[in-house]
C-alpha cells in the first residue's frame, strides 16, 4: 500500500505544485497518470490481502522410494478469507 500512497504524493505534486512549462511533457496530465496508477495500486493491495493461504508440508526423514517424486506425506491448504 505504501508505493501506491507514495505515487499519489508524487503525482500531486506533478498536477498541483510544480508549473513547469515543458514542450514534451505535460505536468498535469502525469500528475493525474500517477495518481490514478497510485489509486489503482492502493486497490489491487487491498484486494489481494482478502485471501489467507496456508500450506503444511509434513515430511519424514528416511529412505525415500525412488518410484515417489517426493516424501511428502501429507499436504494441508487452508483458504479463508479476511474480510
Amino acid at each position: 500500500m505504501a508505493p501506491g500512497i507514495v505515487l499519489m504524493v508524487i503525482g500531486g505534486i506533478f498536477a498541483f505544485a510544480l508549473k513547469a512549462d515543458s514542450t514534451w511533457l505535460d505536468t498535469d496530465m502525469l500528475g493525474l497518470i500517477l495518481m490514478l496508477g497510485g489509486v489503482g495500486f492502493i486497490v489491487r493491495s487491498r484486494m489481494a490481502r482478502r485471501e489467507v493461504v496456508t500450506r503444511e508440508v509434513v515430511r519424514h526423514p528416511g529412505p525415500v522410494d525412488a518410484s515417489a517424486p517426493e516424501d511428502v506425506v501429507e499436504q494441508t491448504e487452508v483458504v479463508r478469507r479476511l474480510d
